[in-house]
């Protein structure tokens, strides 16, 4: 009796061991499955807005950078001006069309990882604007006269102070949720709802111009703005934007 005993506490404790090393596979295919269901993600919406992008009529407005401007420029109120600062993967584009005057893209984020902030929000999906993107010419110009001289043709607008990064882009922002916007202004709500961004994910960018970084092929996160971005040293208006270089130091010091 006492050998069947023990062979049975063998037999008992072999099969933990299986159903602990076959639950820790599980997980592992987990995470394996969401990274390559986000890699298919990014493969079929960035072949589907590069068809569009490739046939788009494409016109560059001026540039938004002003140099004057007051922005985050350390770390501390760069914290203190966001609820998350995120490192995320850009997911799909949608346009935001037929609005006078607004030239928007709907972006969706994956957020791969929070620098600061609640850490639920990782591995989530979340939706925001890019200040830039499709538009019809009726809707950007302003005077009536050339509405009714000129055919309403669609446009993909371009700005140097926010160039649209690539689908599938590596990225890092401030993001607040639009939620107390929504509270104090329904007729908003009411019209991002068209563009399904009145939910709980919906989040908007501080500062896009200057606080938005893209991983550029070094594998360093730089400023988005190009204007920024390419200035040169001796340029007059350095010292106004030395302290955003210093910034972006810290933030891929933090991502590393």
């Amino acid at each position: 009796m006492k050998k069947i005993w023990g062979i049975f506490v063998i037999l008992l404790a072999s099969a933990m061991l299986v159903s602990c090393g076959s639950g820790h596979n599980t997980d592992g295919h987990v995470i394996s499955g969401e990274n390559a269901s986000l890699k298919h993600k990014v493969k079929v919406n960035k072949k589907y807005w590069n068809k569009i992008t490739d046939d788009a009529v494409i016109e560059y407005l001026p540039s938004e950078t002003n140099f004057d401007e007051l922005f985050p420029n350390t770390w501390h109120d760069f914290k203190d001006k966001n609820n998350y600062i995120i490192e995320g993967t850009i997911v799909n584009y949608e346009k935001m069309e037929h609005r006078p005057f607004i030239i928007q893209t709907k972006a969706t984020i994956h957020v791969d990882k929070v620098i600061d902030g609640g850490k639920a929000l990782e591995n989530q999906y979340i939706a925001t604007t890019f200040p830039t993107g499709f538009a019809f010419t009726h809707d950007v110009e302003s005077s009536v006269d050339d509405q009714l001289n000129n055919k309403n043709t669609e446009v993909l607008y371009k700005q140097t102070s926010f160039p649209l990064p690539n689908i599938g882009s590596h990225v890092i922002m401030g993001i607040n949720s639009n939620r107390k916007k929504f509270e104090k202004n329904k007729a908003l709500k009411k019209e991002m709802a068209k563009y399904n961004l009145n939910g709980s994910n919906s989040y908007f960018i501080n500062d896009p111009n200057y606080n938005f970084w893209i991983k550029n092929s070094t594998g360093k996160f730089v400023v988005n703005n190009l204007d920024i971005r390419n200035m040169k040293k001796n340029n007059p208006n350095y010292d106004k934007v030395y302290s955003l270089v210093e910034l972006t130091k810290q933030l891929n010091g933090k991502v590393k």
